[in-house]
C-alpha cells in the first residue's frame, strides 16, 4: 500500500465530510412502505447510525493525520480505510433504499 500524502488526506477529509452531511440528512423510508414492512425502518435506521459513526471516526482520524504527522505515524491506514469503507457501503445501501422508495411512490401515482 502506498503512503498517503497531505493531498490524499485532504481529499479523504472532504469525502468524509460530505458523507457525514449526507447521513445527517433524514433518510426517510416512505410511510406506506414503513406500514407494510415493519422491519425495514429499523434496518435502515441502524444502517444510518452505523454509517454516521464510521464516518465520524474516519473523519476524526483523518483530521488528526492532516494536522499531526507524528500522530499519523501511529495511526495505521486501515484505521481510516475500514470505517471509511463501511460508511460508503452504508451510503450506497441508503441510496438504493431511497431510489426504491421513489420508484414505489411513482408506481403508486400511476
Amino acid at each position: 500500500m502506498r503512503e498517503l500524502t497531505t493531498d490524499d488526506l485532504g481529499l479523504l477529509l472532504s469525502v468524509f465530510a460530505v458523507l457525514l452531511i449526507a447521513f445527517g440528512i433524514d433518510f426517510h423510508f416512505s410511510t406506506r412502505a414503513g406500514a407494510k414492512h415493519r422491519r425495514a425502518p429499523w434496518f435502515f435506521g441502524i444502517v444510518t447510525l452505523i454509517g454516521e459513526l464510521m464516518t465520524a471516526l474516519a473523519l476524526v482520524l483523518t483530521w488528526v493525520a492532516v494536522w499531526s504527522p507524528a500522530a499519523w505515524e501511529a495511526i495505521d491506514d486501515m484505521l481510516v480505510f475500514i470505517p471509511g469503507t463501511i460508511a460508503i457501503i452504508c451510503a450506497v445501501v441508503l441510496t438504493i433504499d431511497k431510489i426504491l422508495a421513489r420508484l414505489e411512490r411513482l408506481r403508486n401515482i400511476d
